[in-house]
């Protein structure tokens, strides 16, 4: 039997795939409506099942808190990424904008990973 994370994933990267094709259809990836497509496709596909599965409060394989934890983890590393893809280039205190944005998500994909093995150590300890 398919799992709801399962079926719902699946759903998930035929809805990004979609956004892919269509962010291709609209010319340049440099243009802000093709660049917005793809953001959102990559989001689709990482986040999409755990965004939908949240909004439902379905906890039967994830607690709902940790699909909006990495729901934002996703959010705020495609956003970082279409930010250095547009302003990358610009400099900032002797380095540039993409580097910077590089190890905010270096360090924020790190905190998550802590913060999730945590958590996950306290629920053990709780039982739950």
């Amino acid at each position: 039997m398919v799992s709801r994370d399962t079926a719902v994933q699946t759903v998930a990267i035929v809805v990004a795939a979609a956004l892919a094709v269509l962010s291709t259809r609209l010319g340049s990836t440099t243009s802000g409506p093709a660049l917005l497509l793809g953001a959102a496709a990559y989001i689709a596909v990482f986040a999409g099942s755990h965004i939908y599965l949240a909004l439902r409060g379905d906890s039967e394989m994830v607690p709902v808190a940790a699909r909006w934890r990495f729901a934002a983890l996703v959010v705020a590393a495609v956003t970082a990424l279409v930010l250095g893809f547009v302003y990358g280039s610009v400099p900032v205190a002797e380095t540039t904008l993409s580097t910077l944005l590089g190890l905010g998500v270096a360090a924020l994909f790190v905190a998550y990973w802590l913060y999730e093995a945590w958590d996950g150590y306290q629920a053990s300890r709780r039982g739950t």
